[in-house]
């Protein structure tokens, strides 16, 4: 059963389309890319995978099985399903004026979480996991940009997200970060998180190989899984 589906999803703004008939479906666990060159609507599709926009027509569902918590088979708000989302992007946005410790816990009272305890049991894990141990009292100007990124992943994950959106996330990186960076998504994948992840990158793709979905011009060009050919997928 796929976490979320996009059926027939267009977006446009204005005389502009921005995607045109996608169709695709993801399972938890997956690792993948959605490639394309600038313009190719691949950062439009993540903000509709994050519910952070809404398509002009067709649809978007996250199945409710694979949701945690109680819904009879009700309707799940936007509010939850947004819940279900972790973001990461190329800019860190991390607020200046709160250290480390307090930028990540910031995702989890934003989520409604205010329990000092519950609050420690999910940030301290993540400190350990990024790599960010005995920095969680630092202010981020303190911080290179590889240390940034991994506090700002360690707030995408605060909120125990089931899908985790990754947007061009090693745009300003030096290469080294950038590898710990892929190292850091891959292992969360592996935990069962899906994770999407936009690139111009492809040597990323060949390092850290998985499905590969290509945009052009709003279209979904292909689709192909690990070690498979990329037929063109034409739109409907």
């Amino acid at each position: 059963m796929a976490l979320i589906r996009l059926e027939h999803l267009s977006k446009s703004y204005g005389d502009r389309i921005a995607l045109s008939d996608i169709t695709l479906s993801f399972e938890p666990g997956e690792w993948v890319f959605v490639l394309g060159p600038s313009g190719a609507g691949k950062s439009t599709l993540l903000r509709v995978l994050a519910l952070a926009e809404k398509p002009s027509s067709g649809r978007v569902e996250v199945d409710p099985t694979d949701v945690p918590g109680r819904h009879s088979g009700r309707r799940i708000s936007g509010r939850r399903m947004r819940r279900l989302v972790g973001v990461l992007g190329q800019e860190f946005r991390l607020l200046a004026d709160r250290p480390v410790y307090e930028n990540i816990a910031l995702a989890c009272q934003i989520s409604g979480i205010w329990d000092r305890s519950e609050i420690r049991e999910r940030v301290n894990p993540l400190l350990d996991q990024m790599g960010i141990r005995g920095k969680e009292s630092l202010y981020p100007n303190d911080l290179s940009a590889g240390e940034k990124q991994r506090v700002a992943l360690a707030r995408a994950m605060a909120r125990h997200p089931r899908i985790l959106i990754a947007d061009e996330p090693t745009g300003n990186l030096d290469p080294g970060a950038a590898s710990q960076i892929f190292a850091l998504l891959r292992e969360i994948c592996s935990r069962g998180t899906l994770v999407l992840v936009a690139t111009h990158a492809e040597d990323w793709v060949r390092r850290y190989p998985g499905r590969a979905i290509r945009l052009e011009r709003g279209l979904l060009r292909s689709d192909a899984q690990e070690g498979e050919p990329a037929p063109e997928v034409l739109p409907r």
